[in-house]
Protein backbone atom coordinates (compact mmCIF):
# COMPACT_ATOMS: atom_id res chain seq x y z
CA UNK A 1 0.00 0.00 0.00
CA UNK A 2 1.06 3.58 -0.60
CA UNK A 3 1.02 5.97 2.35
CA UNK A 4 1.91 9.66 2.27
CA UNK A 5 3.01 12.00 5.05
CA UNK A 6 3.83 15.69 5.29
CA UNK A 7 6.96 16.65 7.17
CA UNK A 8 8.33 20.09 7.96
CA UNK A 9 12.04 20.40 8.70
CA UNK A 10 13.11 23.85 9.84
CA UNK A 11 16.74 24.89 10.23
CA UNK A 12 18.66 28.03 11.02
CA UNK A 13 18.76 29.18 7.39
CA UNK A 14 15.81 27.56 5.68
CA UNK A 15 12.78 25.35 6.08
CA UNK A 16 11.26 22.74 3.85
CA UNK A 17 7.94 21.03 3.40
CA UNK A 18 8.52 17.45 2.29
CA UNK A 19 6.03 14.83 1.15
CA UNK A 20 7.21 11.35 2.03
CA UNK A 21 5.71 8.46 0.10
CA UNK A 22 6.06 4.99 1.60
CA UNK A 23 5.27 2.20 -0.84
CA UNK A 24 6.29 -1.48 -0.70
CA UNK A 25 8.86 -0.81 1.99
CA UNK A 26 10.54 1.99 0.06
CA UNK A 27 10.53 5.68 1.00
CA UNK A 28 10.65 8.49 -1.54
CA UNK A 29 10.90 12.19 -0.73
CA UNK A 30 9.59 15.18 -2.63
CA UNK A 31 10.32 18.73 -1.58
CA UNK A 32 7.17 20.71 -2.36
CA UNK A 33 8.13 24.02 -0.75
CA UNK A 34 11.38 25.59 0.47
CA UNK A 35 11.50 28.86 2.34
CA UNK A 36 13.67 31.12 4.44
CA UNK A 37 13.35 30.80 8.21
CA UNK A 38 12.89 34.53 8.57
CA UNK A 39 14.71 36.55 11.20
CA UNK A 40 14.36 40.17 12.21
CA UNK A 41 16.47 42.61 14.21
CA UNK A 42 14.33 44.94 16.28
CA UNK A 43 15.07 47.21 19.24
CA UNK A 44 18.52 45.73 19.72
CA UNK A 45 17.27 42.14 19.69
CA UNK A 46 17.72 39.27 17.25
CA UNK A 47 14.44 37.42 16.70
CA UNK A 48 12.64 34.84 14.62
CA UNK A 49 9.83 36.30 12.50
CA UNK A 50 7.61 33.49 13.65
CA UNK A 51 4.44 34.54 11.83
CA UNK A 52 6.29 34.95 8.53
CA UNK A 53 7.61 31.40 8.99
CA UNK A 54 4.08 30.23 9.82
CA UNK A 55 2.79 31.75 6.59
CA UNK A 56 5.45 29.84 4.63
CA UNK A 57 4.39 26.61 6.29
CA UNK A 58 0.81 27.16 5.21
CA UNK A 59 2.09 27.64 1.67
CA UNK A 60 3.84 24.30 2.09
CA UNK A 61 0.56 22.60 2.98
CA UNK A 62 -1.07 24.12 -0.10
CA UNK A 63 1.80 22.87 -2.28
CA UNK A 64 1.51 19.38 -0.78
CA UNK A 65 -2.20 19.30 -1.56
CA UNK A 66 -1.64 20.52 -5.12
CA UNK A 67 0.98 17.84 -5.70
CA UNK A 68 -0.67 14.87 -3.99
CA UNK A 69 -4.28 15.67 -3.14
CA UNK A 70 -6.01 16.42 0.18
CA UNK A 71 -5.36 13.18 2.10
CA UNK A 72 -2.25 12.32 4.12
CA UNK A 73 -1.48 9.98 7.00
CA UNK A 74 -0.02 12.70 9.18
CA UNK A 75 1.70 16.06 9.54
CA UNK A 76 4.83 16.48 11.67
CA UNK A 77 7.29 19.28 12.44
CA UNK A 78 10.91 19.25 13.56
CA UNK A 79 13.15 22.25 14.26
CA UNK A 80 16.24 23.38 16.14
CA UNK A 81 16.07 23.34 19.94
CA UNK A 82 16.02 25.80 22.86
CA UNK A 83 14.04 28.70 21.33
CA UNK A 84 10.42 29.33 22.26
CA UNK A 85 7.29 31.37 21.62
CA UNK A 86 5.35 32.93 24.48
CA UNK A 87 1.58 33.03 24.09
CA UNK A 88 -1.05 34.58 26.33
CA UNK A 89 -3.86 32.52 27.92
CA UNK A 90 -5.87 32.93 24.73
CA UNK A 91 -3.05 31.61 22.55
CA UNK A 92 -2.00 34.98 21.12
CA UNK A 93 1.70 35.47 20.36
CA UNK A 94 3.53 37.76 22.78
CA UNK A 95 6.29 39.50 20.83
CA UNK A 96 8.93 38.18 18.48
CA UNK A 97 10.60 35.03 19.89
CA UNK A 98 14.33 35.44 20.43
CA UNK A 99 16.96 33.78 18.28
CA UNK A 100 19.44 31.64 20.22
CA UNK A 101 22.31 33.79 18.90
CA UNK A 102 20.89 36.93 20.54
CA UNK A 103 23.19 38.74 22.98
CA UNK A 104 20.85 38.72 25.99
CA UNK A 105 22.30 35.52 27.48
CA UNK A 106 25.97 36.49 27.13
CA UNK A 107 26.44 37.00 30.89
CA UNK A 108 23.51 35.09 32.38
CA UNK A 109 25.12 31.72 33.19
CA UNK A 110 27.08 32.87 36.29
CA UNK A 111 23.87 34.41 37.64
CA UNK A 112 22.04 31.13 37.13
CA UNK A 113 24.80 29.19 38.89
CA UNK A 114 24.51 31.54 41.86
CA UNK A 115 20.93 30.27 42.27
CA UNK A 116 21.57 26.62 41.41
CA UNK A 117 25.25 25.59 41.41
CA UNK A 118 26.60 24.22 38.17
CA UNK A 119 27.12 20.71 39.56
CA UNK A 120 23.60 20.59 41.00
CA UNK A 121 22.07 21.81 37.74
CA UNK A 122 23.88 19.17 35.69
CA UNK A 123 23.02 16.50 38.25
CA UNK A 124 19.32 17.27 37.79
CA UNK A 125 19.19 17.69 34.01
CA UNK A 126 22.37 16.30 32.45
CA UNK A 127 22.25 19.06 29.85
CA UNK A 128 25.35 20.55 28.23
CA UNK A 129 26.08 24.09 29.39
CA UNK A 130 25.53 26.48 26.52
CA UNK A 131 24.55 30.09 27.07
CA UNK A 132 21.50 29.87 24.84
CA UNK A 133 19.81 26.96 26.66
CA UNK A 134 16.16 27.79 27.29
CA UNK A 135 16.64 28.03 31.05
CA UNK A 136 19.15 30.84 30.55
CA UNK A 137 16.90 32.56 28.00
CA UNK A 138 14.00 32.48 30.46
CA UNK A 139 16.16 33.92 33.24
CA UNK A 140 17.27 36.72 30.91
CA UNK A 141 13.62 37.49 30.12
CA UNK A 142 12.73 37.35 33.81
CA UNK A 143 15.22 40.17 34.51
CA UNK A 144 13.53 42.62 32.17
CA UNK A 145 11.58 45.49 33.65
CA UNK A 146 8.57 44.49 31.56
CA UNK A 147 8.97 40.73 31.38
CA UNK A 148 6.79 38.90 28.88
CA UNK A 149 6.72 35.98 31.31
CA UNK A 150 4.23 37.94 33.42
CA UNK A 151 1.29 37.90 30.95
CA UNK A 152 2.29 34.56 29.39
CA UNK A 153 -0.11 31.66 29.45
CA UNK A 154 2.34 29.17 27.94
CA UNK A 155 5.87 28.75 26.69
CA UNK A 156 5.81 26.77 23.46
CA UNK A 157 9.09 25.61 21.98
CA UNK A 158 9.26 26.34 18.26
CA UNK A 159 7.85 23.02 16.95
CA UNK A 160 5.34 22.90 19.79
CA UNK A 161 4.06 26.29 18.62
CA UNK A 162 3.55 25.04 15.06
CA UNK A 163 1.86 21.89 16.35
CA UNK A 164 -0.46 24.19 18.29
CA UNK A 165 -1.06 26.27 15.17
CA UNK A 166 -2.06 23.16 13.23
CA UNK A 167 -3.99 21.27 15.91
CA UNK A 168 -5.00 23.76 18.60
CA UNK A 169 -3.36 21.49 21.22
CA UNK A 170 -0.69 22.89 23.56
CA UNK A 171 1.79 20.16 24.49
CA UNK A 172 5.56 19.96 24.73
CA UNK A 173 7.10 16.99 22.93
CA UNK A 174 9.81 15.36 25.01
CA UNK A 175 12.80 15.47 22.63
CA UNK A 176 12.44 19.23 22.12
CA UNK A 177 11.61 19.88 25.79
CA UNK A 178 14.82 18.09 26.75
CA UNK A 179 16.86 20.91 25.17
CA UNK A 180 15.56 23.44 27.71
CA UNK A 181 17.78 22.49 30.64
CA UNK A 182 14.64 22.12 32.77
CA UNK A 183 13.83 18.43 32.26
CA UNK A 184 14.46 15.51 34.60
CA UNK A 185 15.83 12.90 32.14
CA UNK A 186 15.16 9.97 34.49
CA UNK A 187 11.46 10.83 34.83
CA UNK A 188 11.13 12.36 31.32
CA UNK A 189 9.18 15.20 32.93
CA UNK A 190 9.71 18.84 33.85
CA UNK A 191 12.01 19.35 36.83
CA UNK A 192 9.57 21.30 38.96
CA UNK A 193 12.19 21.64 41.68
CA UNK A 194 14.49 23.60 39.34
CA UNK A 195 11.63 25.61 37.89
CA UNK A 196 10.62 26.67 41.39
CA UNK A 197 14.20 27.50 42.43
CA UNK A 198 14.61 29.75 39.41
CA UNK A 199 11.31 31.46 40.18
CA UNK A 200 9.66 30.67 36.86
CA UNK A 201 5.90 30.18 36.94
CA UNK A 202 4.89 26.54 36.60
CA UNK A 203 1.80 27.49 34.63
CA UNK A 204 3.72 28.31 31.43
CA UNK A 205 5.03 24.77 30.98
CA UNK A 206 2.70 22.54 28.91
CA UNK A 207 2.30 18.85 29.58
CA UNK A 208 4.99 16.58 28.17
CA UNK A 209 4.20 14.03 25.46
CA UNK A 210 6.48 11.39 23.96
CA UNK A 211 7.52 11.44 20.29
CA UNK A 212 4.85 9.81 18.17
CA UNK A 213 1.91 11.24 20.11
CA UNK A 214 -1.09 12.05 17.93
CA UNK A 215 -2.19 15.50 19.11
CA UNK A 216 -5.44 15.67 17.17
CA UNK A 217 -6.87 16.41 13.74
CA UNK A 218 -5.89 19.38 11.61
CA UNK A 219 -7.89 22.43 12.66
CA UNK A 220 -10.87 23.13 10.37
CA UNK A 221 -9.61 26.66 9.67
CA UNK A 222 -6.22 25.39 8.51
CA UNK A 223 -7.85 22.63 6.48
CA UNK A 224 -10.18 25.11 4.80
CA UNK A 225 -7.38 27.53 3.98
CA UNK A 226 -5.09 24.85 2.53
CA UNK A 227 -7.64 22.50 0.96
CA UNK A 228 -6.51 19.55 3.07
CA UNK A 229 -8.75 16.96 4.69
CA UNK A 230 -9.53 18.14 8.26
CA UNK A 231 -9.18 14.57 9.52
CA UNK A 232 -5.41 14.45 8.95
CA UNK A 233 -3.72 13.81 12.32
CA UNK A 234 -1.14 16.29 13.58
CA UNK A 235 1.63 14.19 15.14
CA UNK A 236 4.20 15.32 17.67
CA UNK A 237 7.06 13.63 15.88
CA UNK A 238 10.60 13.67 17.26
CA UNK A 239 10.36 17.44 17.22
CA UNK A 240 14.01 18.18 17.89
CA UNK A 241 15.74 17.89 14.54
CA UNK A 242 18.64 15.87 15.96
CA UNK A 243 16.24 13.38 17.54
CA UNK A 244 14.62 12.90 14.15
CA UNK A 245 18.02 12.57 12.51
CA UNK A 246 19.09 9.84 14.95
CA UNK A 247 15.82 7.98 14.32
CA UNK A 248 16.86 7.76 10.66
CA UNK A 249 20.30 6.22 11.26
CA UNK A 250 20.38 2.95 9.27
CA UNK A 251 22.17 0.95 11.99
CA UNK A 252 20.94 -2.24 13.59
CA UNK A 253 23.64 -3.83 15.74
CA UNK A 254 27.04 -3.27 17.29
CA UNK A 255 28.34 -0.15 19.01
CA UNK A 256 28.03 2.87 16.78
CA UNK A 257 28.10 6.61 17.20
CA UNK A 258 26.00 9.09 15.25
CA UNK A 259 26.96 12.40 13.71
CA UNK A 260 24.18 14.75 12.63
CA UNK A 261 26.05 17.14 10.37
CA UNK A 262 24.83 20.57 9.35
CA UNK A 263 24.98 24.09 10.77
CA UNK A 264 25.73 22.29 14.03
CA UNK A 265 27.44 18.95 14.44
CA UNK A 266 25.71 16.74 17.00
CA UNK A 267 27.81 13.73 17.92
CA UNK A 268 26.92 11.01 20.38
CA UNK A 269 25.40 7.62 21.10
CA UNK A 270 21.91 6.28 21.73
CA UNK A 271 21.50 5.01 25.31
CA UNK A 272 18.73 3.50 27.40
CA UNK A 273 19.28 5.83 30.37
CA UNK A 274 20.98 9.18 31.06
CA UNK A 275 24.60 9.53 32.17
CA UNK A 276 24.90 12.22 34.87
CA UNK A 277 28.40 11.43 36.10
CA UNK A 278 31.12 13.98 36.95
CA UNK A 279 33.02 12.84 33.84
CA UNK A 280 29.98 13.55 31.65
CA UNK A 281 29.75 17.05 33.13
CA UNK A 282 33.50 17.59 32.83
CA UNK A 283 33.32 16.92 29.11
CA UNK A 284 30.07 18.91 28.81
CA UNK A 285 27.91 16.15 27.34
CA UNK A 286 24.16 16.50 27.10
CA UNK A 287 21.39 13.97 27.76
CA UNK A 288 18.56 14.76 25.37
CA UNK A 289 15.44 12.82 24.57
CA UNK A 290 15.26 10.20 21.85
CA UNK A 291 12.58 8.00 20.34
CA UNK A 292 11.30 4.82 21.94
CA UNK A 293 12.31 5.90 25.45
CA UNK A 294 15.98 6.40 24.57
CA UNK A 295 18.46 9.11 25.55
CA UNK A 296 20.72 10.83 23.05
CA UNK A 297 24.00 11.21 24.92
CA UNK A 298 25.80 13.73 22.77
CA UNK A 299 27.78 16.90 22.43
CA UNK A 300 26.88 20.00 20.42
CA UNK A 301 29.82 20.98 18.22
CA UNK A 302 30.23 24.00 15.99
CA UNK A 303 29.41 22.30 12.70
CA UNK A 304 29.51 24.09 9.36
CA UNK A 305 28.27 27.42 10.75
CA UNK A 306 31.73 29.07 10.40
CA UNK A 307 31.91 28.02 6.74
CA UNK A 308 28.39 29.34 6.15
CA UNK A 309 29.34 32.65 7.75
CA UNK A 310 32.60 32.88 5.78
CA UNK A 311 30.68 32.33 2.55
CA UNK A 312 28.20 35.04 3.51
CA UNK A 313 31.05 37.42 4.31
CA UNK A 314 32.75 36.77 0.98
CA UNK A 315 29.46 37.25 -0.85
CA UNK A 316 29.18 40.70 0.74
CA UNK A 317 32.59 41.39 -0.80
CA UNK A 318 31.20 40.28 -4.20
CA UNK A 319 33.16 37.02 -4.08
CA UNK A 320 30.66 34.33 -5.04
CA UNK A 321 31.42 30.75 -4.01
CA UNK A 322 29.20 27.70 -3.86
CA UNK A 323 29.77 25.30 -0.99
CA UNK A 324 31.11 22.78 -3.50
CA UNK A 325 33.61 25.32 -4.81
CA UNK A 326 34.79 26.13 -1.28
CA UNK A 327 35.25 22.45 -0.54
CA UNK A 328 37.22 22.08 -3.77
CA UNK A 329 39.49 24.99 -2.88
CA UNK A 330 40.08 23.50 0.56
CA UNK A 331 40.97 20.15 -1.00
CA UNK A 332 43.49 21.84 -3.35
CA UNK A 333 45.04 23.74 -0.44
CA UNK A 334 46.53 20.67 1.21
CA UNK A 335 46.94 20.26 4.94
CA UNK A 336 46.41 23.54 6.76
CA UNK A 337 48.80 22.93 9.63
CA UNK A 338 46.74 25.38 11.69
CA UNK A 339 43.58 24.96 13.75
CA UNK A 340 41.18 26.87 15.98
CA UNK A 341 38.97 26.06 18.94
CA UNK A 342 35.54 26.20 17.32
CA UNK A 343 33.94 26.32 20.77
CA UNK A 344 35.43 29.80 21.25
CA UNK A 345 32.45 32.11 22.02
CA UNK A 346 33.42 34.54 19.28
CA UNK A 347 32.44 31.95 16.67
CA UNK A 348 28.89 31.76 18.03
CA UNK A 349 27.95 35.18 16.66
CA UNK A 350 27.56 36.22 13.05
CA UNK A 351 29.88 38.60 11.26
CA UNK A 352 33.53 38.88 10.16
CA UNK A 353 34.08 35.14 10.37
CA UNK A 354 37.19 34.99 8.12
CA UNK A 355 38.86 37.65 10.27
CA UNK A 356 37.91 35.80 13.47
CA UNK A 357 39.42 32.56 12.19
CA UNK A 358 42.68 34.20 11.10
CA UNK A 359 42.84 36.11 14.37
CA UNK A 360 42.49 32.91 16.41
CA UNK A 361 45.25 31.23 14.40
CA UNK A 362 47.59 34.18 14.98
CA UNK A 363 46.81 34.20 18.71
CA UNK A 364 48.04 30.61 19.00
CA UNK A 365 51.24 31.28 17.07
CA UNK A 366 50.16 29.85 13.74
CA UNK A 367 50.96 31.22 10.32
CA UNK A 368 47.98 32.54 8.42
CA UNK A 369 46.92 32.78 4.81
CA UNK A 370 44.04 34.81 3.44
CA UNK A 371 42.67 32.55 0.71
CA UNK A 372 39.17 31.05 1.10
CA UNK A 373 40.51 27.54 0.53
CA UNK A 374 42.93 27.78 3.44
CA UNK A 375 40.36 29.33 5.79
CA UNK A 376 37.78 26.64 5.01
CA UNK A 377 40.48 23.98 5.40
CA UNK A 378 41.29 25.32 8.89
CA UNK A 379 37.63 25.03 9.87
CA UNK A 380 37.17 21.53 8.47
CA UNK A 381 40.35 20.16 10.04
CA UNK A 382 39.45 21.79 13.37
CA UNK A 383 36.00 20.25 13.18
CA UNK A 384 37.50 16.83 12.46
CA UNK A 385 39.78 17.19 15.49
CA UNK A 386 36.70 17.95 17.60
CA UNK A 387 35.09 14.75 16.29
CA UNK A 388 38.21 12.80 17.28
CA UNK A 389 38.20 14.27 20.77
CA UNK A 390 34.47 13.67 21.25
CA UNK A 391 34.68 10.00 20.24
CA UNK A 392 37.46 9.45 22.76
CA UNK A 393 35.39 11.15 25.47
CA UNK A 394 32.28 9.09 24.66
CA UNK A 395 34.29 5.90 24.99
CA UNK A 396 35.78 7.04 28.29
CA UNK A 397 32.49 8.12 29.86
CA UNK A 398 30.31 5.22 28.66
CA UNK A 399 32.92 2.48 28.70
CA UNK A 400 31.82 1.43 25.21
CA UNK A 401 34.28 1.03 22.35
CA UNK A 402 32.84 2.70 19.24
CA UNK A 403 33.11 0.51 16.13
CA UNK A 404 31.78 2.80 13.40
CA UNK A 405 30.37 6.25 12.78
CA UNK A 406 27.01 6.90 11.08
CA UNK A 407 26.74 10.40 9.64
CA UNK A 408 23.45 11.90 8.46
CA UNK A 409 22.26 15.33 7.39
CA UNK A 410 23.11 17.94 4.79
CA UNK A 411 26.68 18.32 6.02
CA UNK A 412 27.63 14.89 4.69
CA UNK A 413 27.47 16.37 1.19
CA UNK A 414 30.83 17.91 2.10
CA UNK A 415 32.85 14.84 1.14
CA UNK A 416 36.11 16.37 2.33
CA UNK A 417 34.72 16.76 5.86
CA UNK A 418 33.34 13.21 5.77
CA UNK A 419 36.80 11.90 4.85
CA UNK A 420 38.39 14.01 7.58
CA UNK A 421 35.91 12.52 10.07
CA UNK A 422 37.13 9.04 9.12
CA UNK A 423 40.79 10.10 9.20
CA UNK A 424 40.57 11.89 12.55
CA UNK A 425 38.52 9.28 14.41
CA UNK A 426 40.07 6.21 12.80
CA UNK A 427 36.55 4.89 12.20
CA UNK A 428 34.79 3.91 9.01
CA UNK A 429 32.14 6.53 8.29
CA UNK A 430 28.82 5.50 6.77
CA UNK A 431 27.32 8.67 5.35
CA UNK A 432 23.61 8.79 4.63
CA UNK A 433 20.88 9.62 4.29
CA UNK A 434 21.50 13.27 3.47
CA UNK A 435 17.88 13.98 4.37
CA UNK A 436 18.26 12.23 7.70
CA UNK A 437 16.23 14.69 9.73
CA UNK A 438 13.11 14.62 7.59
CA UNK A 439 13.43 10.84 7.14
CA UNK A 440 13.35 10.40 10.92
CA UNK A 441 10.44 12.83 11.19
CA UNK A 442 8.43 10.76 8.72
CA UNK A 443 9.47 7.53 10.41
CA UNK A 444 8.08 8.61 13.77
CA UNK A 445 4.82 9.46 12.04
CA UNK A 446 4.70 6.06 10.33
CA UNK A 447 5.31 4.25 13.63
CA UNK A 448 2.70 6.43 15.37
CA UNK A 449 0.09 5.45 12.78
CA UNK A 450 0.96 1.75 13.05
CA UNK A 451 2.03 1.62 9.40
CA UNK A 452 5.55 0.57 10.47
CA UNK A 453 5.91 -1.77 13.43
CA UNK A 454 8.80 0.03 15.16
CA UNK A 455 12.08 1.85 14.79
CA UNK A 456 14.16 -1.19 13.91
CA UNK A 457 11.86 -1.85 10.98
CA UNK A 458 12.05 1.83 10.04
CA UNK A 459 15.85 1.75 10.02
CA UNK A 460 15.72 -1.24 7.67
CA UNK A 461 13.42 0.75 5.37
CA UNK A 462 15.88 3.65 5.46
CA UNK A 463 18.79 1.32 4.64
CA UNK A 464 16.92 -0.04 1.63
CA UNK A 465 15.71 3.35 0.40
CA UNK A 466 18.89 5.43 0.36
CA UNK A 467 22.45 4.88 -0.81
CA UNK A 468 25.27 5.24 1.71
CA UNK A 469 28.74 6.56 0.98
CA UNK A 470 31.50 4.79 2.89
CA UNK A 471 34.69 6.56 3.97
CA UNK A 472 37.59 4.54 5.32
CA UNK A 473 40.43 6.17 7.29
CA UNK A 474 43.36 7.21 5.05
CA UNK A 475 45.29 10.10 6.62
CA UNK A 476 45.16 9.14 10.28
CA UNK A 477 48.89 9.84 10.65
CA UNK A 478 48.31 13.59 10.12
CA UNK A 479 45.79 13.79 12.96
CA UNK A 480 47.90 11.53 15.18
CA UNK A 481 50.96 13.71 14.67
CA UNK A 482 49.16 17.00 15.37
CA UNK A 483 46.83 15.98 18.19
CA UNK A 484 48.98 17.50 20.93
CA UNK A 485 49.26 20.79 19.02
CA UNK A 486 45.48 20.93 18.73
CA UNK A 487 45.08 20.11 22.44
CA UNK A 488 47.41 23.01 23.33
CA UNK A 489 45.10 25.35 21.43
CA UNK A 490 42.12 24.08 23.43
CA UNK A 491 44.01 24.35 26.71
CA UNK A 492 44.94 27.92 25.92
CA UNK A 493 41.25 28.79 25.77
Amino acid sequence: MTKRFIGFDLGAESGRCIVGTLSDGNLKLEEVHRFTTHTVRFHGGFHWDILAIAEEMLKGLVSARKSHGPDFEGIGVDTWGVDYVLVDPDGRVLGYPYHYRDDRTDTIMPEAFAVVPKEALYGKTGIQFMQFNTVFQLLAEKKRRLSLLDPAGAMLLIPDFFNFMFSGVMKSEYTIASTTGLIDPAKREWSWELIDKFGIGRHIFPGIVEPGTILGPLLPGIASRTGLNPGIPVIATACHDTASAVASVPASEGSWSFLSSGTWSLMGVELQKPVLSPAAMKYNFTNEGGVNGTIRFLKNLAGLWPVQECRRSWMEEKKEFSYMQLSGLAREEGFAGAWVDLADPRFLKAGEMPQKIMGCVRETGGETKTGPGWIVRVVLESLAFSYRKTIREIEEVTGVRIERLHAVGGGIQNELLAQFAADATGLTVYAGPVEGTIVGNLGVQAVARGIVSGYQEWRKIVSGSFDLNVYNPRETAYFDANEKKYERILNRN
